[in-house]
């Protein structure tokens, strides 16, 4: 705020001059003839020492606050640089709203970040300017046009003024590229809220594990696939990182944890769990016998087929080129050998499901899990639960990491202050108009007062 003061302080003191003269200037001129008039200005000193000095002192008066005042402002262009930039839309085809440069969220995550004291999320945000560098019109079609480059602007107020411009530009745009990964790039997470494994069965439990770890493994697949050559920090890829997920998978969860349930029988609840397995049997089983029955029905109907008729059937058609050949084309019991196919795996995916459950009833039946097992197979639980954690944020950082690296490609941003060069044109205009309003006074004063 205060040099805000200054550096318009010698512009105002020089412009009441340059009128001041002006005025003087017109008043005094009414006392003298055209040639009188003419005279006073060929003879007048228009190169005095005086006048350089007091010129070239409040030029640099104002060239020091004026550099100042102009360090408060800082500009950053923000340019979209992925395919679905040119249609408005963000990386994940959602609207492109660019609005969001600015918002509460990214202005609050900017303080956090650089740690900025004594502002508040309002008192920044007001400082700070969006538009797009390329507007189109709507009145003509041939003036549509879709922006893919964003100027932001940060001017300093009396709340900030404690505050480096060029930091908090940078802080800006830094988080806004941390919000646009965390909102419209590849983001995994598992179920925040840690389950109450004191009232799941023990078999539930193993079969939660297997799903967590499943979804860590589709999302590394997912990203193995965009790029399996990405190296994170830690020196991983997503295979090397899927790798030891299945590893433990197979490992802790298959072998040592529903080995030792299965083993020693152990259960909270024999007799509901016992039920609950029996009672799943009999719906799958309903399944399996309408499986059974249509894959029964489907190989009646291919044995009404005559032998003629399952023969290799060759039809005329042409290629590309427009040359005939005999094509080979599908008969009624290609697709009923399918589906025949089809209800066989249904059928014998329902008797394994059968068994398994069998064999897990004959388990709890035949042992009696004692209090010290329950307590080993807690520990067990336990420790898994907490190794899943791990290998999800493994996951979830190497993802924000290969986020990063893609947004520093599709997301550029390239920050301006104001040039030396714009400072100077300033300053040589402002000699100028000093210089003149200073000759013009001393011109002024030359004129009689009175004729």
């Amino acid at each position: 705020m205060f040099t805000a003061i200054l550096q318009k302080l010698p512009i105002l003191i020089v412009g009441v001059l340059f009128l001041a003269s002006g005025v003087i200037l017109y008043l005094r001129s009414k006392n003298v003839n055209r040639t009188e008039f003419t005279q006073i200005f060929k003879t007048a000193e228009y190169f005095s020492l005086w006048v350089i000095i007091v010129c070239f002192s409040a030029t640099a008066v104002f060239g020091i606050f004026n550099h100042l005042e102009m360090k408060k402002s800082v500009s950053a262009i923000i340019s979209l640089n992925y395919s679905e930039a040119s249609q408005a839309q963000n990386s994940n085809g959602t609207r492109y709203n660019m609005a969001e440069i600015i918002c509460d969220e990214v202005v609050d995550k900017a303080i956090k970040k650089g740690a900025l004291k004594d502002v508040t999320v309002k008192q920044l945000k007001q400082c700070l300017s969006v538009y797009p560098c390329v507007q189109g019109g709507v009145d003509d079609e041939s003036k549509y046009h879709i922006s893919t480059e964003f100027a932001v602007e940060y001017h300093a107020s009396k709340y900030t003024d404690h505050l480096d411009s060029e930091n908090v530009i940078k802080l800006i745009t830094a988080a806004y590229k941390e919000y646009y990964i965390e909102k419209y790039t590849d983001n995994f997470m598992l179920a925040t809220e840690k389950p109450e494994f004191a009232n799941m069965e023990y078999m539930d439990i193993v079969s939660y594990f297997e799903k967590e770890t499943t979804a860590i493994l589709n999302y590394l697949y997912g990203m193995a696939e965009k790029n399996n050559s990405f190296v994170t920090e830690s020196n991983n890829t997503f295979n090397a990182i899927a790798g030891k997920v299945y590893q433990f998978k197979e490992t802790q969860i298959n072998q040592n944890l529903r080995s030792l349930i299965l083993q020693n029988g152990i259960v909270r609840d024999k007799a509901g769990y016992i039920d609950r397995l029996s009672y799943q049997n009999k719906n799958v089983d309903f399944d399996r016998q309408k499986n059974q029955i249509s894959f029964d029905l489907c190989n009646q109907a291919i044995d009404r087929y005559s032998e003629e008729m399952t023969r290799v059937v060759l039809v005329p058609t042409w290629d590309q080129s427009g040359k005939y050949y005999m094509g080979r084309t599908k008969v009624g019991i290609d697709e009923l050998s399918v589906l025949a196919t089809n209800y066989s795996d249904y059928v014998a995916s329902n008797e394994k499901e059968m068994m398994d459950n069998n064999l897990v009833m004959a388990k709890i039946h035949s042992a009696d899990g004692g209090l010290q097992l329950r307590e080993s197979a807690d520990a067990l639980i336990e420790s898994i639960y907490n190794s899943i954690r791990g290998f999800e944020k493994e996951a979830i950082n190497a993802g924000r990491e290969y986020s990063n690296y893609r947004m520093n490609q599709c997301i550029a941003v390239s920050i301006y202050g104001v040039s030396l060069m714009s400072e100077l044109k300033t300053m040589v205009l402002f000699a100028g108009f000093t210089y003149l309003a200073l000759m013009l006074y001393l011109i002024s004063q030359k004129f009689p007062k009175k004729a």
